[in-house]
């Protein structure tokens, strides 16, 4: 994979999600316990900009529910195309297997050049961080089913094994099949995330 990483302190979502263990030297308990930590990335399509806001990632499984981020990040998910956004790192979960990661994004906004050839941004009811140039009267609707709820369900295939090793899951945000216009005379834009999850090896990724 191409791209360097880049932590970012606040929020960007969200797509490849890695998962990263904590180095070796670094002692866990006997209790099986590993370390993860959570990568995002991207393969954008023809929107100019695709920004939002995760504000929760937490894993699912037999070993519980266990949160990998408490804390808004916010990105702009173009700027992630051959790059990778850290999420969370060396977060100590407990051993079990983890069906499904789940993603809570709050809001985000979209900027789509018209067939008209002018740009047009649909932002989410409520949504705060919409820049301070963007015209408030050309807003139009971004529409978001509730996934700032329960979260956006992320399957991992084969279920993601944590018995005292390190792990690495690749989250793929697919910007061109999550953001779509509606079909009718609204003129409504709508999100349905199209993320997909892929366990890799730490030396897949170039840091």
């Amino acid at each position: 994979m191409t791209g360097r990483i880049r932590i970012f302190a606040a929020f960007v979502l969200t797509l490849l999600l890695p998962l990263v263990a904590c180095d070796s030297d670094t002692a866990l308990d006997e209790g099986g316990r590993g370390r993860v930590t959570l990568l995002l990335t991207d393969a954008p399509g023809d929107i100019h900009a695709a920004v939002v806001t995760i504000s929760e990632v937490y894993l699912k499984g037999d070993g519980g529910e266990v949160v990998l981020l408490d804390e808004e990040v916010t990105t702009d998910l173009l700027t992630l195309k051959d790059d990778i956004l850290t999420l969370a790192e060396e977060v100590v979960v407990p051993s079990g297997t983890y069906a499904e990661v789940r993603v809570v994004i709050t809001g985000g906004y979209i900027e789509v050049e018209g067939e008209d050839g002018e740009t047009r941004f649909y932002v989410s009811k409520g949504y705060e961080h919409v820049p301070a140039d963007l015209d408030a009267a050309g807003e139009l609707e971004l529409h978001m089913p509730s996934y700032a709820t329960s979260g956006l369900k992320i399957k991992l295939p084969g279920g993601l094994r944590v018995d005292g090793d390190e792990r690495i899951v690749l989250l793929d945000f697919d910007v061109a099949e999550s953001f779509g216009q509606e079909v009718g005379k609204s003129g409504r834009w709508v999100m349905k995330p199209v993320i997909k999850a892929t366990e890799v090896d730490l030396a897949e990724i170039e840091i």
